[in-house]
């Protein structure tokens, strides 16, 4: 038997099937797990990044001090064999007083950089953060 046109038992079969509360929960935890997932990666690219920086740094920063200090002993035993006959304590107190100086000011200009960094993940908690307001239904900022 077929259906009759005019009963609308075509348009039944026809229209797309709702997804049941159990299906749209799943795929919900599923959509949820895949942006968790993202935004894990981006906390580990961060990461890597940061590691990568850190050790270039810290070597770079092991070779200027090995490179810097036999300069600064050679330069410091030139002055005081230049002046030994003359004034030997004075040019001792004069290059102590310098590296004084130099310290204080390389601390200062160390404390303003530690200072001035930018926060680790601030990428990561950011998309976070929107993905949160996404949830709740806030407004957007829209990028420029």
């Amino acid at each position: 038997m077929q259906p009759d046109p005019g009963t609308g038992d075509a348009d039944v079969e026809a229209r797309p099937r709702q997804p049941s509360l159990s299906e749209s929960a799943s795929r919900l935890g599923a959509h949820a797990v895949g942006l968790v997932g993202t935004r894990v990666e981006l906390a580990g690219v961060e990461l890597a990044e940061a590691r990568e920086r850190l050790v270039a740094s810290l070597l770079l920063v092991a070779a200027a001090f090995g490179c810097g200090l036999i300069a600064l002993m050679v330069a410091t035993f030139g002055v005081i064999a230049w002046f030994w006959d003359t004034s030997r304590i004075t040019a001792i107190v004069v290059i102590a007083l310098v590296y004084v100086a130099a310290a204080a000011l390389l601390w200062q200009r160390y404390h303003a950089l530690r200072l001035s960094a930018p926060p680790i993940f601030a990428a990561t908690v950011d998309a976070l953060r929107r993905d949160v307001d996404a949830l709740r239904g806030a407004p957007r900022d829209t990028p420029t």
